[in-house]
C-alpha cells in the first residue's frame, strides 16, 4: 500500500503536535493566568511592524492567499511581511513576490528538518514578529510554530478545542459557507482593514517565461500553440481521489481527437506524477498516443504557467494548477467532487471564464479536515468524479475552442 507524505505529515501532526500543544497550553496558562482573547489587534498595536504569515501545504491555497497580503500592503505600507512555508512552495512565492522574506522547511530528512525549523524561528525572535497569521486548516505543526514565533498576536481559525484556542489569541471564524477568499478577508479585518480587494493577485508572465516555453515545445516540433489543448489529469496527495478516472480521460481524448484532426493534447505534471502520467498513455492506442505530447515533469513553474497563460484550454482535475490556470488569466475546465465548489471555485468574475462539472452528492464535499477525511464514505472509490461524462466535458472544451 502507498503511503503519501500527506498522510505521514497528518500521522505526525496528530501523534507529536497533540502532545506538543497540551504542553505549551499548560506552560502558557501557568504564565497567563488572565488569558483572553480579541476579535481583533487593538487599534493602540496598529500600524504593524513586522507580520508572519504561515501556510505550509497546497501551492493553489498560498496563491489564493496572496489577497491577504495584498490589502495589508495597501493600508499598511511600511509594514514588513513575512512567509513560513515548505520548500516545495518557494517558487510560487518568489514569482508572486509577497513577502519581504520567505523562510522555509525542508521535509527531505529528520535533520534538516530541525535545522530548517530551529533557523527559522530564530529569525522570527530576531525579528520581534508583532503578528502571526496562522492559515491552515487546524494543524497542530502551524500552531506550534505560530506559538513559538514569539509574536504577541496570534491569528487563527477559531476551533473549540483546548489545545487550540488556549494558543491562537485572534481566533477567526472559518465559515464554510463562505469563498475561501472571503474567510481569508476576515484575516486582514482583524487589522482593522475595510473595503477590501477579495481577489488574489494575478500572476504575469514575462518575455523570457514565454521564450524559455517556446524553447521546450520547439523540442517537441510545437509549433502553433493554440493548436494544441492542456490536461492535468492528477491531483496532489491531500486527496488523490480528486482525480477523474483515467478511463474518463481517454474517452475525452478519443472525442477531442475525432472532432479535431488537426489538433494535438499536451499532458502535463509535476515529476513526481510521471508514473501516472505514463500509466494514462499505456491505456490509449498508439495512434492517439502519437498526437499526445507528455510535457510532465519536464516543465518549470515560471514555464507552466506561461503554457496555462497561453494555451486555448486547460482542463484539470480540483487542484493546484487550476488555481495557477486563474491567476495568468487562462481559460480552465475544471472537475470537482471531494472538493468544494463553493469554497475553493471560481469566485465572482472568475466564473466568465473558468468552467467548472459538477454532480454535487449528498456526501460531497467530503476533502476538508474539519469534516471528515476525503473519500470516507465511499472508501476513496469517488463515485462523484466517476459519475462525470467525458460527453460534458467535451461539450465545454467544444464551446471553448470555437468561442
Amino acid at each position: 500500500m502507498r503511503i503519501d507524505k500527506i498522510t505521514i505529515l497528518k500521522f505526525i501532526d496528530h501523534w507529536v503536535g497533540g502532545p506538543i500543544c497540551i504542553i505549551l497550553v499548560i506552560l502558557y496558562r501557568l504564565t497567563h493566568p488572565f488569558y483572553k482573547t480579541h476579535l481583533h489587534i487593538p487599534a493602540e498595536e496598529l500600524p504593524p511592524k513586522k507580520i508572519l504569515i504561515l501556510k505550509f501545504i497546497g501551492i493553489g491555497s498560498i496563491t489564493l492567499s496572496s489577497s491577504i497580503i495584498n490589502n495589508i500592503r495597501k493600508k499598511y505600507k511600511d509594514t514588513k511581511i513575512y512567509f513560513f512555508t515548505f520548500r516545495e512552495n518557494k517558487e510560487i512565492l518568489d514569482i508572486l513576490s509577497l513577502a519581504d522574506k520567505v523562510m522555509i522547511i525542508d521535509t527531505r530528512n529528520p535533520l534538516v528538518l530541525v535545522k530548517t525549523i530551529s533557523q527559522s524561528l530564530l529569525f522570527c525572535w530576531k525579528e520581534r514578529i508583532d503578528i502571526v497569521f496562522d492559515i491552515e486548516f487546524y494543524s497542530k505543526f502551524s500552531t506550534i510554530m505560530a506559538f513559538l514565533s514569539g509574536a504577541k498576536w496570534r491569528v487563527g481559525f477559531y476551533l473549540a478545542r483546548y489545545w487550540r484556542n488556549s494558543l491562537i489569541n485572534v481566533p477567526v471564524y472559518f465559515n464554510n459557507t463562505k469563498h475561501i477568499l472571503e474567510i481569508y478577508s476576515m484575516f486582514s479585518s482583524t487589522l482593522l482593514i475595510q473595503d477590501q480587494d477579495l481577489y488574489p493577485k494575478a500572476i504575469a508572465t514575462t518575455d523570457q517565461d514565454r521564450a524559455q516555453l517556446l524553447q521546450v515545445l520547439k523540442n517537441y516540433n510545437i509549433g502553433d500553440i493554440n493548436k494544441y489543448i492542456a490536461i492535468n489529469i492528477h491531483a496532489s496527495d491531500l486527496a488523490l481521489c480528486r482525480r477523474w478516472p483515467l478511463k474518463h480521460f481517454a474517452s475525452l481524448v478519443e472525442l477531442f481527437f475525432s472532432e479535431n484532426s488537426e489538433m494535438g493534447i499536451i499532458l502535463t505534471g509535476s515529476k513526481n506524477e510521471v508514473s501516472y502520467s505514463q500509466e494514462f498513455l499505456g491505456i490509449l492506442p498508439p495512434e492517439q498516443r502519437k498526437r499526445i505530447i507528455d510535457l510532465t515533469g519536464k516543465l518549470s513553474l515560471r514555464q507552466f504557467l506561461s503554457l496555462l497563460s497561453q494555451i486555448p484550454v486547460f482542463v484539470t482535475n480540483d487542484t493546484g494548477p487550476f488555481h495557477l490556470g486563474k491567476a495568468v488569466g487562462g481559460r480552465t475546465i475544471s472537475l470537482w467532487g471531494p472538493g468544494s465548489i463553493d469554497l475553493y471555485g471560481p469566485f465572482g468574475r472568475e466564473k466568465e471564464t473558468q468552467d467548472i462539472v459538477y454532480k454535487r452528492y449528498l456526501c460531497s464535499p467530503c476533502l476538508y479536515v474539519y469534516r471528515t477525511n476525503a473519500g470516507y464514505f465511499c472508501g476513496g472509490k469517488a463515485p462523484c468524479m466517476e459519475d462525470i461524462k467525458p460527453a460534458e466535458v467535451m461539450d465545454l472544451v467544444r464551446k471553448k475552442i470555437c468561442g
